[in-house]
């Protein structure tokens, strides 16, 4: 069970280095091979950085999120965020509480150092390090 990161969506929506790997990670999303999730404030900030007009910005935002599990940012959530100290950013503490509260065991994102200090209690993982652990995991079964 995975939180995957705006900057990770963000990747193929704007086709930024390294897209297809984080396409990759939605694609075993999309295809119920891995649980995926993204917070609630995903979305929104997702397509705030569009750029582009309304109901293009709309249909893009919803494609890239399809058959993932949206987590409710609850009064929680907030709350432990505003109070995370170990985080410099707000909007990543929100996403560190978001996978926290749903009982995720890895975030996939861009940005691994923008999680250090965090990180012996959440996986965080580049999208091309979680694919590396994902087919070294289905190794084994693959040979069987």
């Amino acid at each position: 069970m995975i939180l995957v990161d705006v900057n990770v969506i963000e990747d193929v929506l704007e086709k930024r280095r390294g897209w297809k790997a984080s396409l990759a990670v939605l694609t075993l999303a999309r295809q119920d091979k891995v649980n995926g999730h993204i917070s609630a404030l995903t979305p929104p900030i997702l397509y705030f950085l569009q750029h582009k007009p309304d109901d293009v910005a709309r249909v893009n935002v919803m494609a890239a999120i399809r058959n993932l599990s949206i987590i409710d940012l609850t009064a929680g959530i907030l709350a432990a965020a505003f109070a995370e100290k170990r985080l410099n950013d707000l909007e990543d503490a929100i996403q560190f509480h978001s996978a926290k509260g749903g009982g995720l065991q890895t975030l996939v994102t861009r940005n691994q150092q923008d999680f250090k200090g965090v990180e012996k209690e959440i996986a965080i993982r580049s999208p091309e390090e979680f694919l590396a652990e994902i087919t070294k995991a289905q190794l084994p079964a693959i040979r069987k």
